[in-house]
């Protein structure tokens, strides 16, 4: 039998076994506490070092296309124009003829402004560092930033306005078909208006004749077409009479170049001449070439403007000054060979034209009136083909389109914002063709006998 002290050593050790175990369970939960703060603690910081890292990224500059760029810039142009043109027309010291022909300029730059817009208009490329708050296309807005600009007297508004209408007859010929026509008509619209202004100050605008623009250089970016360069530092006398020898854009030596069919072309004293025979295929083999509404267009054109030379050959008879009838129908003749001689390197060969055309007793009674609606219905016609002719061929519309509507103007009709667009066909073969036109505009296709 175990003493009384044995039995209490016994119980000391195992009451200090339980207190131990006991110390040892709540360090191990002590230490596991800590240990899950700790990782608590390391994750925090990870997560706030992420986010101190990563950052939202840069919203996206919107990437636009060739087309929306012209846009942009043309609308930017254009409401500048404005506003320094109506800060002009309001010097005191301006002729009263200048000034009513500034003020309606301005009028017509800001619908023009209007019509080619996009929903949203940046500021134009060559001012990347604009505020973003002038990125809106409301007139207010550009006026504003435009109310900054330098202030411009007649003759850099005539410059200004010149530079504008053969930019936007250049980005025309690049951009989308339905932006290419308000381009196109926005260039003639700002053409007639440098005419007019040059008019009024007694200087010369500085515009080549319509009737002799260039579609190879239209398509080119050459000639009138070509980008203003930047002034260059005065080279010596030796390097300026060699650099006077050299090719300079629309010089002889662009006038073969070629037409975005392949074939050859240049500028003529009545106009642009058509594509070349030299560079065509020996043999077409009945196979035509291009888009099939190319070939359309060309078609409808030769059988507008062979109309045309007819009405004025009979105009000039019957006018007592016949001189400028001829003319007219020397051009309309030229147009309509251009037209054929395109036809022909597409492998279409034309055809002969009908001997004569039947007249109306109303164009006998007032041919001056008929001959105006002739040339508003090209205008009309040409702006319709801008938009159904392929990117090869909507140089020699913009060309024929310009022509056309110059001519319009120079007949009498009322200058509008945007010459042509308000009646002008969608597709070739509409009611904007001679073909459809009624008597007292345009001479009818019924071949007389004998001519």
């Amino acid at each position: 039998m175990a003493s009384s002290g044995t039995v209490t050593k016994r119980a000391e050790t195992d009451r200090q076994q339980a207190g131990g175990r006991r110390s040892g369970s709540r360090a191990w939960r002590l230490v596991r506490r800590s240990v899950g703060l700790i990782g608590l603690f390391a994750v925090m910081l990870l997560a706030v070092g992420i986010g101190w890292g990563i950052r939202s990224p840069a919203p996206q500059e919107r990437a636009y296309s060739t087309s929306e760029q012209a846009q942009l810039d043309a609308e930017h142009r254009y409401r500048s124009a404005a506003d320094r043109a109506r800060t002009t027309a309001a010097d005191p010291a301006l002729a009263p003829e200048a000034a009513a022909e500034l003020a309606a300029a301005a009028a017509d730059l800001d619908e023009q402004a209007d019509a080619v817009a996009l929903p949203r208009s940046p500021g134009p490329t060559a001012d990347p560092g604009a505020d973003a708050t002038a990125t809106s296309s409301s007139t207010s807005t550009d006026a504003a930033a435009a109310a900054g600009a330098a202030p411009a007297d007649a003759p850099d508004l005539l410059a200004i306005l010149r530079d504008s209408a053969l930019l936007s007859l250049r980005d025309a010929a690049r951009a989308e078909p339905g932006p290419s026509r308000v381009l196109a008509a926005a260039g003639v619209n700002q053409w007639r208006h440098v005419l007019q202004l040059g008019d009024a100050l007694g200087v010369d605008p500085g515009l080549p004749s319509p009737d002799a623009l260039s579609a190879v250089d239209l398509a080119a970016g050459t000639g009138p077409f070509a980008a203003p360069a930047p002034p260059a530092p005065a080279a010596p006398a030796a390097d300026a009479d060699a650099a006077g020898t050299a090719d300079a854009p629309g010089s002889p030596a662009d006038a073969g170049s070629s037409t975005p069919d392949g074939t050859t072309g240049s500028t003529g004293p009545d106009g642009p001449t058509s594509p070349t025979a030299p560079n065509l295929p020996a043999e077409c083999a009945g196979t035509p070439l291009g888009p099939d509404s190319d070939r359309q267009a060309l078609l409808t054109a030769r059988t507008a403007e062979d109309q045309a030379r007819y009405a004025y050959e009979v105009a000039a008879a019957l006018l007592p000054e016949p001189t400028r009838a001829m003319d007219l129908a020397s051009t309309h003749r030229k147009a309509a060979e251009a037209a054929a001689d395109h036809l022909t390197a597409l492998c279409v060969p034309p055809g002969p034209g009908p001997a004569g055309y039947a007249i109306g007793p109303d164009f006998r009674a007032d041919p001056l009136a008929a001959a105006r609606e002739i040339e508003q219905d090209h205008t009309e016609l040409y702006a319709g083909l801008i938009a159904t002719v392929g990117p090869e061929a909507r140089a020699w519309a913009i060309t024929s389109f310009s022509a056309a509507a110059l001519r319009s103007l120079d007949a009498g009709t009322p200058l509008e914002a945007l010459p042509g667009l308000a009646g002008s066909a969608p597709t070739p073969g509409s009611s904007a063709t001679p073909e459809a036109t009624p008597a007292p505009e345009a001479p009818h296709r019924t071949e007389q006998p004998g001519g």
